[in-house]
């Protein structure tokens, strides 16, 4: 089996980052061995392929660095492995602290654009122009399920049955829906 461009070009890196301690041919030995499987362990659990790709040379670099050091891994298999996992998950835990720490470092108390606030209240003038389209008791009875209340809750507030209810909030969804066809609505 040949081996591809990428791997190739891993080999070739490892032997030059090997060198100076004159660990290329136990590296390229153990490479040989196991990139293959390594690289399909880490893919497998590592999501994003450019992080896959980051840890598999991320181990192998540290392969060189403990041999250099004299530390042989006694099985470089299990080595690899244990050393490919404990790089995903630092890289997970990063990432969750990366995201937690992001909203903090937003300034929330800066005013959104003049034209967010101009399309705002346009919007909000062509919803409550269809709302005021629509009959007291439909207009109420959306308001109040956009509000959370059950139906039965709203059925009492207008005084009809449940069945009623629902039947008229369908209703109402609908001629909503019919006047802001074509109107960008967004949430």
């Amino acid at each position: 089996m040949g081996m591809t461009e990428r791997e190739g070009t891993a080999a070739v890196s490892i032997a030059r980052a090997g060198r100076t301690a004159d660990v290329t041919p136990s590296v390229l030995a153990i490479y040989d061995a196991h990139h293959r499987e390594l690289a399909s362990f880490i893919a497998a659990i590592e999501r994003d392929p450019r992080a896959a790709e980051d840890i598999l040379s991320e181990t192998f670099l540290r392969l060189i660095e403990a041999i250099r050091r004299g530390r042989t891994p006694d099985q470089p298999r299990a080595w690899l492995y244990r050393v490919a996992a404990n790089l995903v998950v630092d890289g997970g835990r990063h990432r969750s602290v990366v995201g937690r720490v992001l909203g903090r470092l937003v300034d929330h108390r800066t005013e959104p654009p003049p034209e967010d606030s101009f399309l705002r209240g346009e919007m909000q003038r062509e919803v409550w122009a269809a709302l005021a389209s629509l009959s007291v008791d439909s207009r109420t009875a959306l308001l109040l399920a956009a509000h959370g209340f059950s139906g039965r809750e709203i059925a009492d507030a207008l005084g009809r049955t449940e069945l009623a209810t629902r039947s008229l909030i369908c209703r109402a969804r609908i001629r909503l829906r019919d006047h802001l066809d074509g109107t960008e609505v967004s949430a």
